[in-house]
């Protein structure tokens, strides 16, 4: 009887902490992207970038820091 309850002590704290991890993680990646992405939907109306629908979440933070540092240093961003 201890080791079921061992067993559910374990998975509530695994989903715990599944879920904090996963908020701390995507919860900053959500608000660094969200300029990107809106930028991303701004070219699509104009007919630009429309290869950009279906991209990872990892994979627009690493287009987000490319577009930003375009932004910072004055060039076109090259994705």
């Amino acid at each position: 009887m201890i080791i079921f309850e061992v067993m559910i002590g374990v998975l509530v704290f695994s989903l715990c902490a599944g879920a904090i991890i996963s908020a701390l993680i995507f919860i900053p990646l959500t608000i660094y992207t969200i300029p990107y992405l809106l930028w991303v939907g701004s070219q699509n109306c104009i007919g630009k970038q429309k290869d950009k629908k279906d991209e990872s979440p990892f994979r627009s933070a690493r287009n987000a820091t490319i577009l930003y540092k375009a932004k910072l240093t004055g060039h076109e961003p090259i994705f």
